[in-house]
């Protein structure tokens, strides 16, 4: 029997797996295009994992998860403008 929150559990985990990787590319490359997609796919991991707390009925946790990919987004949206 499958968990219930294996689709979201199994895109949680292959965000970070890319955001790996693009910070390793960015990195060797110095390619900002890069940084700010992988800030993204981080805000967009930890979304995930709210949905994931949210769940299983951990709120608390949920909130906390979803203010830090907000916060994320922002940053990065920002930091796409201003340079």
């Amino acid at each position: 029997m499958r968990h219930p929150y294996e689709k979201y559990i199994r895109l949680e985990f292959i965000t970070i797996v890319l955001v790996v990787i693009l910070a390793l590319f960015a990195i060797i490359q110095s390619y900002l295009l890069f940084i700010f997609l992988g800030l993204y796919l981080l805000a967009i991991s930890y979304i995930l994992t709210a949905l994931i707390e949210f769940h299983t009925y951990r709120t608390q946790v949920a909130m906390k998860h979803a203010l830090r990919a907000a916060l994320l987004f922002v940053l990065a949206t920002y930091l796409i403008f201003t340079m």
